[in-house]
């Protein structure tokens, strides 16, 4: 792992984070995405600073079917070399530019950052420290596809990014590292044990994902199932908040009355039930799903 990029790269890379995370009704009345505009000046002084991305002779065109580079598109390496390191970080920037972007209502702004970003990665999808990267930038590209009523090309991504992490785990299995490690000094990564439950919450993101959009597909047995693993990952990992968790849980059982699984019904009620009652009584996990989906 090359060093980490110099103080001024890494504080203004931190305030943008900072920004990006002020929540709009925060912001002045006439100016809701003041703070957003505010980490995206910044995000762009950052990429400015990392330099030009390194040109990669082998690098597949932009505009590659979508979630094809998870299960094909050459072999995938490991990120080593500064070339690679600065390619990482501006993949890095380029889909936090890209959220700012969908944030801000600019969808189609947004998606070019978030194609860069899967472009940046394409080479080293793979490896340690990029999967966690690339399957969110694929799990957004998802959400917005999914957003246009583009339901197919939603899918593909998300699928991608659903197969891309059974490869991982079953080839590597290691703890990858969060996108932010590529800003951090040595002394500041992450734990192992971290990494792993921020790596198993963009999984079950995805799973979330998928279970709207087979739901949208009318694929009623798969909706099922992927929103009853969300709902299971989420319980183990103490990541959901309660409310939408059982009106989640509630919905679920919908399902199983239609098809006469009255047990598993009952299950999923009584469960809502007894989540619902913590709703005011404790405070709401980190881990509240995305707004867009």
């Amino acid at each position: 792992m090359a060093n980490a990029p110099g103080p001024e790269i890494r504080e203004k890379f931190q305030a943008a984070l900072a920004l990006s995370r002020v929540e709009l009704h925060k912001n002045p009345e006439k100016e809701p995405y003041k703070s957003k505009y505010g980490a995206r000046a910044l995000l762009e002084e950052v990429r400015a600073l990392l330099g030009p991305a390194p040109e990669d002779e082998d690098e597949p065109a932009a505009d590659d079917g979508p979630g094809d580079q998870a299960l094909g598109a050459g072999e995938p390496r490991e990120a080593e070399g500064p070339g690679a390191q600065r390619a990482l970080r501006l993949a890095v920037v380029e889909f936090h530019l890209g959220v700012n972007h969908i944030d801000t209502e600019e969808l189609s702004a947004g998606e070019e950052h978030l194609v860069r970003c899967l472009s940046l990665l394409r080479p080293y999808r793979l490896s340690l420290g990029c999967v966690s990267l690339y399957i969110q930038a694929q799990n957004n590209l998802g959400i917005l596809w999914s957003e246009r009523e583009e339901i197919e090309t939603a899918r593909t991504y998300l699928e991608s990014s659903e197969a891309l992490y059974s490869q991982y785990m079953k080839e590597i299995g290691s703890p990858p590292l969060d996108p932010t490690e590529h800003f951090l000094p040595e002394e500041e990564k992450l734990t192992e044990q971290e990494r792993s439950k921020r790596f198993e919450k963009v999984y079950t993101h995805n799973l979330y994902y998928l279970a709207q959009v087979y739901q949208h597909m009318e694929m009623f047995e798969k909706a099922a199932h992927y929103c009853h693993s969300t709902l299971k990952r989420q319980l183990e990992h103490n990541a959901y908040h309660p409310m939408e968790w059982a009106i989640n849980a509630a919905t679920l059982s919908q399902f199983y009355i239609n098809k006469l699984c009255f047990m598993e019904a009952r299950h999923c009620l009584s469960a809502a039930n007894v989540i619902f009652g913590q709703t005011g009584k404790i405070p709401a996990t980190e881990d509240r799903q995305h707004r867009r989906a």
